[in-house]
């Protein structure tokens, strides 16, 4: 009898599956499935299966079944898959189950696709298309959408794919989620962008996709769209719309802490502005990556920022500090060995030794790339090396590299490759003396560049057409809309009469109600005018305050140059009248004492006199007196400043100017006088009718938030400033890990 009672308290959990219900069941599978238990999902799913069709549950039986398919497809076992796929659409039929027989028809397009049947996947899909309600099956039918695209995009067929691109973005644009909106937009500027004339809708596609990743907060991806935008525009030759792009992704990549995209972006800008010849912009942003760099121990990144600044200081003429340069990339890219690269730095020193050293380094690359299939890394090597044989006379292994470079780079179908290699194939043949050849060879190059200058033509004017159709579109659109907008006006017209009487008579007792609420009404606008008027009077005074603080900093300065800067000057004449009469008073050391004082006195006048009211603000702009506050501090050696000015060249008024440049000579100021710092990076940028200004340093730090909270004087002149001028600051920093101070200040947009 005990043995008995034990046997039945047991037995439950012997045979747990017994004692669970069919939902439980499928429950306890879908737990399974998502741990990656995949045997155990499948015996749950095929008990489940099993007891549903037993007690006829129709629907869980089909629930069961497909749950069987999603873990057949993840084992692989596609026939399994397959049957169950053909199982369930008849069971999805016999039930009149439409919402699951899109989806079984989803998943047999899907599986199709995988095994590359693609005639079957598409007779599926489009099955699917003509039996879905958009209005009521948007994912399943943005979700087929997308694999048609993908279907005709593997097949080369593009202006198909982009059809279902943008029948699929229609659709997905009514979901919450907007996985598969973001996925539409991806693929249609891609599309775009390798599509010959066709740059301006992928710069639409683009933007567009930039908004809507800005919805969803996805700064991470947002990031590199701005960075896929500044390529594009660079590539269409628009350089400052291209470096605003840029920036943007600099300072979200900033904002999140990521470093790595820091890098990336500052070196980016840094090759940038070289192209733009604005060498200054270019080493302040490259040491900005260098010095990521090398915190975060990035190697391979820190050697490829100090060869281009190598190649910065070489392009001024400056060969003794690019060479230190070229060093330090070297010994980094030793480091990690990295061959391919060594070469290419060696061949920067252009001496004969480091050529020799750089063909052994490219022989090692070019070996380990050939045994990986790396096609067009292997024509890039080969004609590097080329490039040293040509330059060190050797015609013969010159044309030894390039020999197989025609078949590697027609195999990649890369025009811009063979452009180089006939190019230096004609260079080799000149060298050996075989003139015909060279010649051919150069005919050869010259045909392919004019076929690649036609190229770019039309794709040039294949924008200009597309700009130009985008206009009619939107002119076709306006004149359907104003069509509309008057039969809508005719039948709101006719609506108006009928309904007029009934509000004449609404009107006559709005009337009496209104004439109660109209004087609480004025009494509650009367104390929003006080409020208006006491904001304004506040402004008013601190406008004032702040325009007079500049007068007397314009009088006194101007009393120090004229009147004290004039007496001290006329001192120095009698000083040397003195010295005229009395050649030997030279010898006595209270006269030099007295006179170098007296130098340093007339020095000292001219500089509060400037600080006061800097001439070059007036005379030459914001800009150009920044620059020269930032050049004094350097020429002192009390701090590394760099100074980085984008789109500086708008026209600020008097007042915005003269505050900005007290703004950023307080923030100067701070950071000399507290901040123990060894570098500091002065960054002003004016975009979308705003003005960014970031000041950051590497000194000690503080805590913000107390700092804030108790202003010294100098920050409370910013706070009042920033006030005045409609302004926002933030504050980042800690003790150790220096500041920086972000301010953001509104203009008024400019009239185009």
């Amino acid at each position: 009898m005990l043995l008995f009672t034990l046997l039945l308290a047991v037995l439950p959990n012997l045979c747990p599956a017994q004692a669970l219900s069919t939902p439980e069941l499928i429950k306890k599978a879908q737990t399974y499935l998502d741990q990656v238990h995949l045997d155990s999902a499948q015996w749950s799913f095929t008990r489940a299966l099993e007891q549903a069709q037993q007690k006829k549950q129709h629907q869980l039986k089909l629930t069961a079944g497909m749950g069987l398919i999603t873990t057949y497809f993840y084992q692989d076992d596609y026939d399994r898959c397959r049957d169950q796929l053909e199982t369930c659409a008849n069971w999805a039929e016999q039930q009149s189950d439409l919402p699951r027989l899109l989806d079984i028809w989803l998943a047999q397009g899907h599986l199709n696709f995988m095994e590359g049947n693609w005639p079957e996947a598409k007779a599926k899909l489009l099955k699917l298309e003509k039996k879905a309600d958009p209005n009521r099956h948007q994912a399943v039918l943005a979700t087929a959408y997308d694999y048609l695209a993908k279907l005709h995009s593997y097949q080369n067929q593009l202006d198909k794919a982009n059809l279902y691109l943008k029948k699929g973005k229609a659709i997905a644009q009514q979901l919450a989620d907007k996985t598969l909106e973001i996925n539409f937009l991806t693929q249609l500027a891609t599309n775009y962008k390798n599509q010959d004339g066709a740059l301006v809708q992928a710069q639409a596609y683009l933007e567009e996709l930039i908004q809507l990743r800005k919805k969803t907060q996805d700064k991470h991806n947002l990031i590199a769209d701005y960075q896929e935008l500044a390529e594009l525009l660079q590539q269409k030759g628009e350089h400052p719309e291209a470096q605003e792009q840029r920036l943007k992704a600099l300072k979200l990549a900033s904002s999140i802490r990521d470093s790595l995209q820091q890098m990336e972006l500052l070196y980016s800008l840094g090759l940038a502005y070289r192209q733009q010849n604005q060498l200054q912009s270019s080493n302040a942003y490259l040491n900005r990556g260098l010095k990521l760099a090398l915190m975060k121990n990035n190697t391979f990144k820190a050697a490829e920022i100090q060869r281009c600044l190598g190649e910065n200081e070489a392009q001024t003429g400056k060969r003794a500090e690019a060479q230190q340069w070229y060093q330090k990339a070297r010994q980094g890219f030793s480091s990690i060995g990295n061959d391919l690269e060594v070469g290419r730095t060696l061949v920067l020193f252009q001496q004969v030794d480091s050529s020799r050293k750089a063909l052994t380094y490219f022989g090692k690359a070019l070996q380990s790339q050939i045994n990986n299939g790396e096609i067009l890394s292997e024509v890039d090597t080969r004609l590097d090396m080329a490039r040293i044989q040509i330059e060190l006379k050797d015609a013969s292994g010159a044309l030894r590299s390039l020999q197989p470079c025609i078949e590697l780079a027609q195999t990649a179908g890369s025009r811009e490759q063979l452009l180089a290699i006939w190019n230096n194939l004609a260079r080799a043949h000149a060298l050996q003396g075989n003139f015909s050849a060279a010649y051919t060879f150069s005919k050869r190059h010259q045909q392919l560049k004019d076929s690649i200058f036609n190229l770019e033509q039309t794709r040039i004017i294949g924008e200009m057409n597309a700009r130009f159709d985008n206009v009619a579109l939107r002119d076709s659109l306006q004149q359907t809309e104003i069509a509309r907008n008057r039969a809508e006006l005719r039948q709101k017209n006719l609506l108006n009469y009928l309904l007029g009487g009934a509000l004449l008579a609404g009107v006559l007792i709005a009337f009496l109600l209104f004439r109660n609420y109209r004087s609480g009404v004025e009494q509650r606008v009367q104390a929003e005018r006080m409020a208006a008027l006491e904001k304004q009077r506040e402004a008013e005074q601190l406008r004032s305050m702040i325009n007079g603080e500049e007068q007397e900093r314009k009088r006194i300065a101007q009393e120090l140059h004229d009147g004290l800067g004039t007496l001290l000057a006329t001192v120095k004449l009698q000083f040397n009248a003195v010295q005229n009469e009395r050649p030997d008073i030279d010898a006595v050391k209270a006269y030099q004492k007295a006179d170098s004082l007296l130098d340093e006195a007339c020095t000292e006048v001219r500089k509060i006199s400037y600080n006061l009211m800097p001439a070059i603000l007036q005379q030459y702009g914001l800009e150009y007196a920044l620059q020269d506050l930032c050049e004094g501090i350097n020429r002192s050696g009390r701090l590394e400043v760099s100074f980085i000015p984008f789109g500086l060249e708008y026209a600020f008024d008097d007042q915005t100017a003269v505050s900005v440049y007290r703004i950023v000579q307080e923030l100067v100021k701070n950071t000399l006088r507290h901040a123990e710092a060894s570098e500091l990076i002065v960054q002003l940028s004016v975009e979308d009718d705003a003005l960014n200004i970031v000041v950051e340093d590497d000194g000690q730090g503080f805590d913000p938030a107390e700092k804030l909270q108790n202003p010294g004087i100098g920050l409370q002149s910013i706070q009042s400033r920033l006030a005045l001028l409609g302004g926002k600051m933030e504050v980042e920093s800690s003790p150790q890990a220096g500041a920086t101070f972000t301010i953001d200040i509104p203009l008024t947009p400019k009239n185009d």
